[in-house]
């Protein structure tokens, strides 16, 4: 019999998520958009021309992806990036 311990560390962990709000923020309208449109990550990500690990890095507002790989997931979603002062 196992241990609960090796149940646990074998366990799959979920993605963890950035820290930056903005990027979070971001993130949450990624989802919510990709949600709606009734689209998988997977789908999403081939549509865009991206990988799926891209498409959950976005979706948890993890810094690092180019704002290109970014621009060319949101314009399938329907949405833009845009720059405001804060």
């Amino acid at each position: 019999m196992s241990d609960i311990s090796d149940i646990t560390s074998k366990r799959r962990r979920h993605a963890s998520t950035g820290n930056d709000p903005v990027l979070l923020a971001l993130g949450n309208q990624i989802r919510h958009a990709r949600l709606t449109n009734g689209m998988t990550q997977e789908e999403l990500a081939l549509v865009s021309g991206v990988g799926r690990e891209l498409v959950i890095q976005l979706e948890n507002g993890k810094p690092g992806v180019t704002l290109g790989k970014a621009a060319r997931v949101l314009a399938v979603l329907g949405l833009q990036l845009t720059a405001q002062e804060r």
